[in-house]
C-alpha cells in the first residue's frame, strides 16, 4: 500500500470511489471532481488501484474573531471490500502532516463518527439548533414590508452580511466566490433568495421548497444582523401557510427565536456539528489577540500523538495582549492537556474550568488554571459550510 497525492489521472477512480461510498449517482459526483480539486486529494493505492481517499481543502476560517488558515478534511472514503485495513488511519496521519506543511493552523471536518476522529486529535467544535415550525403558527410581523426577492445571480449583494456576521463565530469559514456559487447554484429548482433591506441589506434568506407528503420550506441559509430582519423572514414563512405546511432551519446556539415569537413552543433539536483540531499550537497561541490587561505565564504539557511538533512542554507567556509560546522540555508544568481538549478551549467550545470539571485536564497549579480561564472564556462557535 502506498499513500500518494492524487493527480488528474485518478479522476475516474475517485468518482467511482466516492459514488459507491456515499451512494450518490456517478453523474452527480463527477461534478465535484476536476483537474483542480483532485490535487487537494490524497489516496491509498493497492495493486495500482485507488482504494481509499480524502480531500484536504485549503481555507481561511475565524477563531475568536481572528482569521487563520484552515484545512477542511472531507470525502473520507474506502471501497467496501477494502474496509477494515486501516487505510483511513494512514490517510489522516498524512493529512495532518500535509496541513502543517501547508501552514494550516487549524483543521475542521464533519465526522461520520466522533469517536473515530477523536483518536487523531479532532474534537467536537460546535452545535446547532434545528427548528421545525408549522407556518400557520408563525405571526405576521410588519417587518415583512422590507423583505424582497432578488435573482440568484445577484448573490454578491449578500456577501457583506455573511462576512460581518460569520466572523463572530469560531469555526466559520471565509468564503471564496467559488464556495458561494456552489451554495447558491447547487440547485435552481424551487430555490429562492430574499433580502431584508432598510437603507442597507441587513439579512438574507436562501431556501428551497421540498414537495413530499407535505410541502416544506428547507432553509439553506438565513443570516440576520438584527431582530427586524429575523421578523421579516419569519413573516415570509407565515404568509405561505396556505401552500406550505412546515419550515425547517438551523441556527447557532445563541439564536434569539424563543424571545421573538409570542409562543416559543415548537420543535427544537440541539445537534453536534463540526470537529476542530489545532494543527500548529505555536502559531495558534502566538497569533491570537489577548486582553492587554492580562500578563501571565503558564507551563502547558501538551499531548499530541499525531503532531509531534506540538507534543511536549511549552511556556506560554502573555504580555500586553500578545502571546509567546516557547518549548521548554523538562520544565515543571502547571497544566497537562491533550490536543483534543486544547482545540476546544482555544476556539471557545468549552472553558478551561469546564474542561477541568469534566476531568479532561490535569492541574498542578490552580492559579495557572484561573489564569488560563481568563485567557479562554467560552466563545460562540458555528459553521455554515459543509465539506
Amino acid at each position: 500500500m502506498e499513500i500518494i497525492r492524487l493527480n488528474p489521472s485518478y479522476i475516474d477512480d475517485l468518482i467511482e470511489l466516492w459514488s459507491q461510498s456515499f451512494a450518490f449517482p456517478y453523474e452527480q459526483v463527477s461534478t465535484w471532481v476536476n483537474e483542480k480539486s483532485i490535487r487537494n486529494c490524497i489516496g491509498a493505492i493497492e495493486n495500482n488501484k485507488l482504494v481509499s481517499a480524502l480531500s484536504i481543502i485549503p481555507m481561511e476560517g475565524y477563531v475568536r474573531g481572528e482569521l487563520f488558515s484552515f484545512s477542511g478534511i472531507g470525502g473520507v472514503a474506502t471501497l467496501p471490500e477494502k474496509r477494515g485495513k486501516n487505510y483511513v488511519h494512514y490517510l489522516l496521519r498524512e493529512a495532518i502532516r500535509i496541513s502543517k506543511e501547508n501552514s494550516s493552523t487549524f483543521s475542521s471536518l464533519y465526522p461520520f463518527s466522533f469517536e473515530f476522529y477523536r483518536t487523531f486529535g479532532w474534537e467536537l467544535g460546535g452545535f446547532q439548533k434545528r427548528y421545525r415550525r408549522k407556518t400557520y403558527s408563525i405571526p405576521k410581523f410588519p417587518e415583512m414590508e422590507k423583505v424582497k426577492r432578488i435573482p440568484l445571480e445577484d448573490w454578491k449583494l449578500i456577501k457583506p452580511v455573511y462576512d460581518k456576521f460569520s466572523k463572530n463565530f469560531s469555526g466559520s469559514i471565509k468564503r471564496t466566490d467559488e464556495r458561494w456559487e456552489s451554495l447558491i447554484f447547487r440547485t435552481r429548482t424551487l430555490t429562492y433568495l430574499y433580502i431584508y433591506e432598510d437603507k442597507e441589506i441587513e439579512g438574507y434568506l436562501l431556501y428551497s421548497v421540498e414537495k413530499t407528503n407535505i410541502n416544506r420550506i428547507v432553509v439553506r441559509e438565513m443570516i440576520t444582523l438584527n431582530t427586524s430582519a429575523y421578523k421579516g423572514f419569519l413573516s415570509l414563512f407565515s404568509r405561505q401557510a396556505m401552500t406550505i405546511e412546515e419550515v425547517e432551519w438551523t441556527a447557532p446556539l445563541d439564536d434569539p427565536l424563543p424571545f421573538i415569537l409570542p409562543n416559543p413552543r415548537g420543535e427544537c433539536f440541539i445537534e453536534p456539528t463540526f470537529m476542530i483540531r489545532v494543527i500548529d499550537v505555536e502559531r495558534a497561541l502566538s497569533s491570537l489577540k489577548y486582553d492587554e490587561n492580562i500578563n501571565i505565564k503558564i507551563a502547558l504539557k501538551i499531548k499530541d500523538e499525531h503532531g509531534e511538533w506540538n507534543d511536549g512542554i511549552w511556556n506560554l507567556e502573555i504580555e500586553n495582549g500578545k502571546g509567546n509560546l516557547e518549548k521548554k522540555d523538562g520544565l515543571e508544568y502547571d497544566i497537562a492537556i491533550n490536543i483534543n481538549t486544547l482545540s476546544q478551549i482555544i476556539i471557545g467550545t468549552i472553558s478551561p474550568k469546564t474542561a477541568y470539571n469534566l476531568g479532561y485536564i490535569e492541574v498542578n497549579n490552580f492559579n495557572a488554571l484561573n489564569d488560563f480561564n481568563k485567557l479562554f472564556s467560552e466563545h460562540p462557535t458555528f459553521c455554515w459550510d459543509y465539506f
